[in-house]
């Protein structure tokens, strides 16, 4: 083997290095990303539990979603609630087909009094199933995604082989 095929193979290794440490990075942000939406939700349930009003709220209306490939549908509830005599409305936090929620259907509620705007069905998994599933979802992601790579980026192959 001469020199500069050596060359271009030492360059050729270090450059797959340096495309597969980028892409770890760039992959892990976006894991990290869906986690601290996690957190953010987990927060938002543990500050309504702790100091949070209590009310009845109303669904007023189901939203209609359908998923990116045109199928139909899942369903969200409006939910409508009074709070120091104005009404406030939310949609839900889950969504399910058949709806889990009828129209006219009463419920409790939980409401920041600073921001009654900031609201949830005060139903475990509305306030809680979502952070408690995608935490540790992007967790275990993050380090499947990270071991992956970092064996890759120590044998210096090119993730496209």
């Amino acid at each position: 083997m001469s020199k500069l095929n050596k060359t271009l193979d030492t360059v050729e290794k270090g450059a797959n290095r340096l495309k597969i440490g980028c892409m770890a990075v760039l992959i892990n942000l976006f894991f990290m990303a869906f986690c601290l939406w996690g957190v953010y939700a987990g927060y938002i349930s543990w500050k309504l539990q702790t100091s949070g009003e209590k009310t009845e709220g109303t669904v007023v209306r189901l939203n209609e979603q359908s998923d990116s490939e045109g199928g139909c549908c899942t369903y969200v509830p409006i939910v409508e609630f009074d709070a120091g005599g104005r009404a406030f409305s939310f949609e839900g936090g889950t969504a399910s087909d058949p709806p889990a929620y009828r129209v006219g259907e009463r419920m409790p509620v939980l409401y920041d009094p600073a921001n009654p705007e900031t609201a949830q069905i005060d139903k475990w998994s509305e306030r809680w199933l979502f952070p408690i599933l995608i935490i540790p979802a992007m967790l275990i992601a993050a380090l499947v995604t990270t071991v992956v790579m970092f064996r890759a980026w120590q044998r210096g192959e090119d993730l496209e082989d």
